[in-house]
């Protein structure tokens, strides 16, 4: 079993699939005739398709010498903001793919599941993909640290929150960041923080915020569990969950080293 997470052309009327197999983990396969229009193999190609794949071994990638099409997500295709998120799931998949080598099937099982909450519109996209985002954190282990400072361990709270650090991979509590603040000031804005880490300026974090992270972090809806109550309707409470995923989509992408592509369409329309 596979889901089809990248594809470019290959000659007149073939295509390259990428592709992340419950077996095999991240794969690059060739399906022919895919770019023939009213081929089964056109359809099966499709990004986001779940496949029964058998493949030979060829040159430079895997041969797929028959296919069966297993599932296809509709529901992802009648919402723009869910296919994007699937989309988005499909490109991190690509990127950090090969960090499951030894552990396929678990994230395999993992990447259908987010797939299918989104399709069948379990609770509002941002949240699910929320969710998505810090369980694959903690699956690669990347987690940043969300209940205490990262510099003096203190539990986190309403009343001691202050920033946010992609390069720290936590939070700050308001003493910590005073320190900092201090210690960026006597070095000329350059210094180093105490661990070692040359400082860069965090972002402020608003205990709604916080606590959007800490809640998804136990992934929930993900994990079967009721959406009732989970990121509902409300300006208030959508707006942070939006503030909480763009801090772990740059946390991310800090990670990988490059910028995420699939989401830039949906930021423009809401903009």
């Amino acid at each position: 079993m596979a889901v089809n997470i990248g594809s470019f052309p290959l000659g007149e009327a073939d295509k390259v699939l990428t592709v992340f197999s419950r077996e095999k983990g991240l794969l690059k396969t060739v399906a022919k005739s895919a770019r023939k229009p009213g081929t089964k193999m056109a359809g099966r190609a499709d990004l986001l398709n779940v496949n029964r794949l058998y493949l030979s071994t060829g040159r430079s990638f895997e041969i797929i010498t028959q296919s069966e099409s297993l599932e296809t997500f509709a529901g992802l295709r009648l919402d723009l903001s869910r296919l994007t998120y699937g989309l988005y799931y499909a490109e991190l998949s690509q990127h950090f793919g090969l960090g499951f080598f030894d552990e396929s099937e678990l994230y395999f099982d993992y990447l259908l599941a987010g797939l299918r909450c989104q399709a069948n519109a379990r609770a509002e996209p941002d949240w699910l993909c929320l969710e998505f985002e810090l369980g694959l954190l903690e699956m690669l282990g990347y987690m940043p640290e969300l209940t205490f400072c990262i510099q003096c361990r203190q539990v986190l709270s309403d009343y001691n929150l202050a920033t946010f650090h992609r390069e720290l991979g936590g939070i700050l509590c308001r003493q910590c960041q005073a320190n900092e603040q201090r210690l960026l000031v006597r070095e000329g804005g350059r210094g180093p923080s105490s661990d070692g880490v040359t400082w860069k300026e965090g972002v402020h974090i608003t205990p709604l915020v916080w606590k959007q992270l800490v809640m998804a972090a136990t992934g929930r809806v993900s994990k079967g569990g009721s959406p009732d109550g989970v990121a509902p309707g409300k300006p208030g409470l959508q707006s942070s969950t939006r503030a909480a995923r763009r801090l772990i989509q740059s946390y991310i992408e800090r990670e990988a080293g490059r910028k995420m592509k699939s989401l830039e369409l949906l930021e423009q329309i809401r903009t």
